[in-house]
């Protein structure tokens, strides 16, 4: 039987270890790293390529053929832990956007990004400890975290005066107020919107069953769903909270299917997943929709389940290129440093945010965040000549014309919170276990659930 971690005292102890590292500060940081069991990283400028784990094996950074000294920037992502697929995902983004922006000329007139990153576990401490070793290399940009460990270091940001672009659907940003911090993907409102949605307007369900892990992540996303849901005239008929990985669901699976839902709304890890689905299959219940967000669509997501039985009842949600110049540019970048042109989901954006602080940068001629923070809209929002690919972008800057860039995963415009909107389609595995867009829902319904 696997130990809930929270309980587990070595757990803790290596927690309150890390704590009192961090509280140490930056300035001892290089003494404590050991201590503190930081994860091990390396850095990267103009590329890299997948290791056997499918992570970024980055390699160290070379100078732009001008020979000019490169832009320290850092990303902390869950890079092992329950969603280190989450983590991949953001990493190919990020390591695609550096490709893209130092084979376009690099920023300033030809100084190349160069990378580090740090792994946070999905963990809000270990995510502080991530941040403290990112800075002992003096980094004018941070990517990362996730929702799962964004609340562990949101506030260092503007003290430090360090811009961050992240990515993850967590409905607690949805009215952030750190001047620093950039969500560069749309919230799990709009999200969770979609998911409920699809689930009455397309599918016909008008009485849903939740199916929701217990960690902060996932029930946060209870109320928006429930809300969304019941404001389009449906009823929550059942609900149960999953423990992670626990080796049987049947109780709680018979619980849920005990008030004849039309659908199953959910949120799981992929290990999770497995044993749920499996036991779904053992109780004669998979016949009716099941849908989720964004995971949904993660290839891990749709073996836990079986492509056989996803590919008939299963839908995740994934936000589209809106823009086929930057899509284009994107996969041609994505293509250079992971050899695919078959984008893992939820990359785009963090290739988004790359070329965003680059502009930015380019805009203000500055790396200095304080300096350039304040370019970030003025690059990213209305009104402004329209541009989709770094180069083009850094050319109409050179002429001295306000932009409006427009990304691989959509407009990227900021609202006063720092948050953007798009639509999203709806994507289901094939048998086979190809993705495949089934609806398009547009961002103008969506905000309007919540």
């Amino acid at each position: 039987m696997k130990i809930d971690p929270s309980k587990d005292p070595a757990h803790r102890d290596r927690r309150r270890r890390r704590a009192r590292c961090v509280a140490a500060g930056v300035a001892a940081a290089s003494l404590v790293l050991g201590a503190c069991g930081s994860s091990s990283s390396s850095t990267q400028a103009s590329g890299s390529s997948p290791n056997s784990s499918g992570t970024s094996s980055h390699s160290s950074g070379t100078s732009s053929p001008a020979g000019k000294s490169p832009v320290h920037v850092g990303s902390i992502l869950p890079m092992t832990g329950s969603e280190a697929f989450v983590g991949q995902w953001f990493d190919h983004g990020v390591v695609a956007g550096i490709h893209a922006v130092n084979a376009g000329g690099g920023v300033l007139g030809g100084r190349p990004l160069k990378m580090k990153l740090e792994d946070t576990a999905g963990d809000p401490v270990d995510a502080v400890t991530a941040l403290k070793t990112d800075l002992l290399y003096n980094p004018k940009a941070i990517f990362g975290p996730s929702s799962l460990s964004i609340e562990g270091v949101i506030r260092e940001f503007g003290s430090l005066r360090l811009v961050d672009l992240m990515e993850g659907g967590t409905t607690q940003l949805d009215y952030m107020r750190y001047p620093y911090v950039f969500r560069v993907f749309p919230s799990d409102s709009e999200l969770l919107s979609g998911e409920a949605y699809y689930a009455y307007h397309v599918k016909g369900c008008r009485s849903a069953a939740l199916a929701y892990t217990s960690g902060s992540n996932a029930q946060a996303e209870v109320g928006p769903v429930t809300k969304a849901f019941e404001k389009l005239g449906g009823k929550i008929a059942a609900s149960t909270t999953l423990v992670a990985d626990q080796s049987s669901y049947l109780t709680q699976v018979a619980k849920l299917f005990s008030a004849n839902p039309g659908c199953v709304l959910f949120h799981m890890d992929p290990q999770t997943a497995s044993t749920f689905f499996a036991n779904v299959r053992q109780l004669g219940h998979m016949n009716v929709p099941f849908i989720t967000g964004d995971t949904g669509t993660a290839t891990q997501m749709g073996k836990a389940i079986g492509y056989s039985y996803a590919s008939k009842w299963v839908t995740g949600m994934g936000a589209p290129p809106a823009y086929s110049q930057a899509e284009s540019a994107y996969l041609d970048a994505y293509d250079a440093v992971w050899h695919t042109r078959n984008s893992l989901p939820a990359a785009p954006a963090m290739y988004d945010a790359v070329i965003i602080a680059a502009l930015a940068m380019d805009a203000a001629k500055s790396t200095t965040p304080s300096v350039w923070v304040k370019d970030v809209e003025q690059v990213s929002n209305p009104p402004g000549t329209k541009c989709y690919t770094y180069p083009s972008c850094l050319a109409l800057l050179g002429q001295g014309k306000k932009i409006n860039y427009q990304g691989a995963s959509g407009n990227e415009n900021f609202n006063r919170y720092h948050n953007v909107f798009t639509s999203f389609e709806v994507q289901q595995f094939s048998s086979a276990g190809a993705l495949h867009n089934v609806y398009l829902e547009p961002a103008s319904v969506l905000s309007s659930l919540y």
